[in-house]
């Protein structure tokens, strides 16, 4: 589970595990979590590396960018919330 090994990667996946987001809207939830603010390189870095791993996919809305999870993305998000789980529970 590399992809996850960045926890931006990883909470990028939990926010769009249930919707799909305008790039500049999934990083100011982000933002609001982690209760500072996100480089703009960093969080692009991880967008981008999602994309080319196949976890987030990212269409273009007018001049926006919107990216949601694909099946491998969400199956990824499913498997480690179950270790989480089992982990904590």
């Amino acid at each position: 589970m590399e992809w996850l090994a960045s926890g931006t990667r990883r909470d990028i996946c939990i926010l769009l595990y249930g919707d799909e987001y305008r790039k500049q809207k999934l990083k100011t939830a982000l933002q609001r979590r982690y209760d500072r603010r996100l480089r703009p390189k960093q969080f692009d870095g991880a967008v981008n590396a999602l994309v080319d791993a196949g976890h987030v996919k990212r269409k273009v809305d007018g001049i926006a960018d919107v990216l949601s999870l694909t099946e491998r993305g969400r199956a990824a998000v499913e498997t480690q919330y179950e270790w989480m789980t089992e982990q904590v529970g």
